[in-house]
């Protein structure tokens, strides 16, 4: 019978707990460790800033990628994370799906309730005859500020399968444009 409360309990818990990006494990696909970036990495270090670690500790590692200070989710992707210069995030995933991969970069915004403007729309890389690499532009609204996300990704292992960079629309950009105004 106790075992049977403990359980009950654990359940009511688990079900008043709010749904977040699915905590990565070290066997968990690439898009789970692009999605749990998203949302538990760079939205939340966009918002409050600090310690970009801090955000993704016991679901990351620390390690140096070609001179820089990344922290690695835990999975199968060689998903990155790290404070890009401009005081944005940015996101790699070394190997993937890149249509995948995008895909859950947008729905993990959705899943926090953001909606995106794609903006600029780059026309695809021709390379070996196969449309190759694609790069696009959205904007979006957080806490009443204009974030700029430049999201691409590779179908054939030319580049990366992803590289997304947040940052805020320090410069107006998206205003410019007319997008995310309100």
């Amino acid at each position: 019978m106790r075992f049977r409360h403990v359980f009950l309990a654990m359940g009511l818990t688990a079900f008043a707990m709010p749904a977040g990006a699915a905590e990565p494990g070290l066997l968990s696909p690439p898009h789970e460790g692009v999605a749990y970036a998203v949302e538990a990495g760079c939205l939340h270090y966009l918002r409050e800033g600090g310690d970009l670690s801090a955000y993704v500790a016991g679901h990351a590692r620390p390690m140096t990628e070609n001179g820089r200070r990344v922290e690695k989710i835990y999975g199968l992707g060689r998903v990155t994370v790290e404070p890009a210069e401009d005081g944005g995030c940015r996101i790699e995933a070394g190997r993937g799906d890149g249509a995948t991969l995008r895909e859950a970069v947008v729905d993990a915004l959705a899943h926090s309730g953001i909606r995106t403007q794609t903006f600029a729309d780059y026309s695809s890389e021709l390379r070996g005859r196969s449309w190759s690499y694609v790069r696009e532009e959205h904007c979006f609204r957080m806490y009443d500020r204009v974030y700029l996300m430049t999201l691409e990704s590779s179908a054939d292992g030319s580049r990366w399968p992803l590289r997304a960079t947040l940052r805020r629309d320090d410069d107006g950009l998206a205003a410019r444009k007319g997008l995310c105004t309100g």
